[in-house]
């Protein structure tokens, strides 16, 4: 808490002392006890000034997510490996690493070792070199690869699934997709899992098929995934910093015209930042989203002089 805050808090509680000292004890001091005892009067501009934050009731949503390690992978589907049919010699390179081209494209000619006729070898599909292991003279077996053409225009990215994951990640799930290398944030559904576990490592594996078409992602990029394992709306939700434990009960302090009232609450499921509420809370009303520490310090006050008075 920083020095102002609780400079700013010392005074408020002092202040409310010097009024009660002042107000006078008679007739109604019986019925103002249960008025006041989960009760508390705070100016709503004091409230403000301590980081209160007042919200209103409403559904939301409920996200169970998890950021997952991810890599960008070449689509293994979409790769062909070039080689000669027959023993032969290089004798033209006509394709470099990186070149785009086409299916059906000359990359290189030969020269059959036996006949002595020359062939040419061709990109069997669209995309692009991404190794070339031939050079010019160079004698080549059909068991040599000559050129790898990978169509870029479609990768995977594959996420490590934990176990705890694995039965949970199901095809046609939401994932959000970050990476620090320059692509932008991407939304995706989860197109595939795979039904083994790595005996290694014990990890599982989801991949998305990444459209690639504008060449921003790159086979080997590192990425994080964020996976939502389940995502519902609840008919009222609120902020966790809005729940405050106050004698063993939850409670969230609603507004209530010039005072806040410690309401208990019974809350149902919950993610990384909001509770479902199942009783206690209904849409549309005003309670303390942030700050109510504050008023459960108010009111623990509060009931201590008037147990002082009594």
């Amino acid at each position: 808490m920083s020095r102002f805050i609780l400079v700013t808090l010392l005074l408020l509680l002092s202040a409310t002392t010097a009024l009660a000292a002042k107000a006078p004890h008679g007739a109604n001091e019986g019925q103002s006890e249960q008025h006041h005892k989960n009760e508390v009067n705070l100016a709503l501009d004091v409230f403000d000034e301590l980081g209160g934050l007042i919200a209103t009731a409403a559904a939301g949503r409920l996200r169970d997510d998890r950021v997952l390690p991810a890599e960008v992978r070449l689509n293994t589907e979409a790769v062909a490996h070039v080689t000669p049919r027959f023993a032969a010699q290089i004798t033209a390179v006509n394709a470099n690493t990186g070149d785009q081209v086409k299916a059906g494209q000359v990359l290189a000619r030969a020269e059959n070792s036996d006949t002595l006729a020359s062939f040419e070898l061709t990109s069997l599909i669209n995309g692009v070199v991404i190794n070339r292991h031939v050079t010019l003279g160079e004698h080549l077996q059909p068991t040599d690869t000559a050129f790898v053409v990978a169509d870029l225009s479609r990768l995977w990215l594959d996420i490590a699934l934990y176990p705890k994951q694995v039965a949970k990640v199901k095809a046609g799930m939401a994932v959000h997709i970050t990476t620090s290398y320059g692509p932008a944030p991407l939304d995706a559904e989860i197109d595939y899992v795979a039904p083994l576990v790595n005996e290694a490592t014990r990890t599982g594996m989801a991949r998305v098929f990444l459209d690639n078409a504008d060449g921003q992602w790159k086979p080997g990029m590192f990425a994080k995934a964020r996976v939502a394992l389940s995502d519902f709306e609840v008919p009222v939700r609120v902020p966790q910093t809005a729940v405050i434990e106050l004698e063993g009960n939850s409670v969230v302090f609603v507004r209530e015209q010039n005072h806040w009232r410690a309401q208990p609450v019974t809350l149902g499921r919950k993610d990384r930042t909001h509770s479902e509420v199942l009783s206690g809370l209904t849409a549309g009303q005003q309670y303390a989203a942030e700050g109510g520490f504050f008023l459960k310090a108010q009111l623990q006050k509060s009931e201590l002089e008037a147990g002082h008075h009594h």
